[in-house]
């Protein structure tokens, strides 16, 4: 008897689930596939035997594609490089056998990726029958050889409607403030470039910083002080991640500095940096503004055609499997009249890359270029979500 198993790492979208119940739907119609199962908390539900019998949720697969988040809950946990003997991947084979899986569909960003790749290239050596296919998810849109990644354009789509808002707001007093919104993007900036989209109404943001070209902190409050005096109020979008020109995060002026479990710099914070310096370089009074976790998981302005190509990436998942693909992720190609062709890239040439917003779309390092709008206004598309209950969304939940 063939069992699939899927999991789900890293940060959650509003349509990481859609994926999920895109792979789960696609399963049940196959005959090779017996089992269908769920490793909770992504490699650690694996190492721990911590499974789900998705087969049991045949009747809510619906309900549990609107909720955002991850279902089967996440983890950031980083295997070691592929090597015969390894404790570590020693367990997660002899899971494997135990439970019969010869099909492991992960759910990801760049991280995931990377252990997709790992368990491939032990399997590999090992000879041993799996195959591994990564399924792309990510708000960042970092993840290279795909057009886009599910969980952009609904996070894009929550981006732009939350700086209009923020626009709105700060036009009801005639003298307002310099206001920041600091949006997600560690070295990609993608999401902070979906605040090109706020101008399509005019409710515009008048700065856009992203990490691709360094930050100047002196045009910065140049631009500032010339767009107060003539506007008195500034509206600023900038990625989490900015830089200067020697490479250091503007986070530098931070008081403190931690890392997470991947070693990176525990990033957030630099919208509030970067009012403190302009309240007392140029004395104007300010607002920080941090997006932080709900422009992940809006689930309220999801995407349709986000919500769509998730499922989808998940269903190709299990095609390509039992067409034999392996050690693959699930791509998009966008062809003519924004159509998208489901395709297969190597792992190992996606695995830990990253595909950094086009520096030819920057315009004098604060701005976004139309051609952005081409790109992007098809990604936000459409209205979907989830069913509402007195008033409130109803977030279908399982049993971990």
């Amino acid at each position: 008897m063939s069992s699939l198993l899927i999991g789900q790492s890293g940060g959650p979208t509003s349509v990481i689930n859609s994926s999920l119940i895109g792979a789960v739907k696609q399963a049940l119609k196959e005959e090779k596939i017996d089992n269908i199962y769920g490793a909770l908390y992504g490699i650690s539900g694996v190492l721990s035997e911590n499974f789900l019998n998705l087969k049991e949720y045949e009747n809510e697969l619906d309900t549990l594609a609107h909720t955002p988040a991850a279902l089967l809950g996440s983890v950031r946990f980083m295997l070691p490089e592929p090597t015969i003997g390894n404790e570590t991947y020693e367990k997660i084979l002899s899971v494997f056998k135990k439970y019969n899986i010869e099909y492991f569909f992960y759910i990801g960003g760049n991280d995931s990726m990377d252990t997709c790749n790992k368990l491939n290239v032990y399997f590999q050596k090992v000879s041993f029958k799996c195959k591994v296919i990564g399924i792309p998810k990510t708000i960042d849109n970092d993840l290279v050889l795909t057009d886009h990644c599910p969980g952009y354009g609904s996070a894009a789509k929550y981006v732009a409607t939350t700086l209009m808002e923020i626009y709105q707001d700060i036009q009801v007093y005639e003298k307002g403030r310099v206001t920041i919104v600091e949006i997600m993007g560690r070295d990609a900036g993608w999401l902070t470039a979906a605040s090109k989209l706020t101008r399509i109404n005019d409710e515009g943001v008048d700065l856009i910083y992203l990490p691709e070209v360094p930050f100047d902190m002196s045009e910065f409050l140049n631009s500032v002080k010339t767009i107060y005096q003539k506007n008195k109020k500034v509206l600023v979008a900038v990625s989490e991640g900015i830089r200067d020109k020697n490479g250091e995060y503007i986070l530098k002026y931070r008081s403190f500095n931690n890392n997470d479990s991947f070693g990176h710099l525990q990033l957030g914070g630099v919208s509030l940096v970067l009012c403190k310096i302009i309240n007392e370089q140029l004395g104007l009074s300010t607002r920080a503004i941090e997006l932080n976790l709900p422009q992940r998981c809006a689930s309220h302005l999801t995407s349709l055609t986000d919500f769509k190509e998730a499922a989808n990436c998940g269903k190709w998942a299990v095609k390509y499997a039992l067409k034999g693909k392996t050690g693959v992720m699930i791509s998009m190609n966008r062809i003519s009249d924004y159509k998208i062709k489901y395709d297969c890239v190597p792992l190992s040439k996606v695995a830990s890359f990253v595909k950094g917003f086009p520096t030819e779309w920057i315009i004098n390092n604060n701005d976004i270029s139309d051609e952005y709008l081409s790109y992007a206004l098809p990604l936000i598309k459409g209205e979907t979500g989830p069913k509402f209950y007195q008033g409130l969304p109803v977030h279908k939940k399982i049993k971990r």
